[in-house]
């Protein structure tokens, strides 16, 4: 965690129940290989704050409140990627595209619509904050062993969708507790 005058944080989109109900399926198909994501932790990140300072974290506070966003609809694409951005600090670890490594990230892709995008795109510009490469995504869970990239591949998604409940900033206590600072409900178009 940063020092006592900074922390770290994340702005993301909730993911709707009836989702994260589905999710849970899938969840408990793929228990023997995959440590399962936490229902209340499921959420689409839009940005990260490293290092936030308290001026930092009041502009965020100003920003997301004040933001006149509908709610995007969340639609998994059926994508599935692996990766840790954890593990990219270890000079050891070697990113495989053909095998999930112990310790990473099994990620189901989102729907990239307008509102989506529109939401991402005002935080992060202002904000300043850099995303490279911003693919939508939600997190299943870590890997628990290594094992064939394919096999993500034959998981049954589910079809469910629905409207983004709110926009949150999350503050990081742990690297598997997160307080939150900001909470904005959604309006659904």
């Amino acid at each position: 965690m940063a020092s006592p005058q900074t922390t770290n944080a994340f702005i993301c989109l909730k993911v709707p129940e009836q989702l994260i109900d589905a999710l849970a399926g899938l969840q408990q198909q793929c228990h023997n290989r995959v440590d399962p994501q936490n229902p209340e932790h499921i959420h689409i990140t839009l940005g990260f704050l490293h290092e936030a300072d308290e001026q930092k974290l009041a502009d965020t506070r100003a920003l997301i409140s004040s933001g006149k966003w509908q709610a995007p609809l969340v639609r998994l694409t059926g994508q599935v990627r692996h990766g840790s951005w954890a593990l990219k600090k270890n000079p050891l670890y070697h990113y495989d595209e053909q095998t999930v490594q112990k310790g990473e990230q099994v990620r189901l892709g989102v729907e990239h619509n307008d509102e989506l995008r529109r939401i991402q795109e005002e935080i992060t510009q202002g904000l300043d904050i850099v995303e490279e490469d911003f693919w939508p995504h939600l997190t299943l869970g870590l890997a628990m062993e290594d094992f064939p990239a394919a096999q993500t591949s034959g998981m049954d998604l589910p079809t469910v969708s629905g409207p983004a409940p709110s926009v949150d900033v999350q503050q990081e206590v742990s690297t598997a507790e997160f307080t939150t600072l900001v909470h904005k409900d959604l309006p659904n178009t």
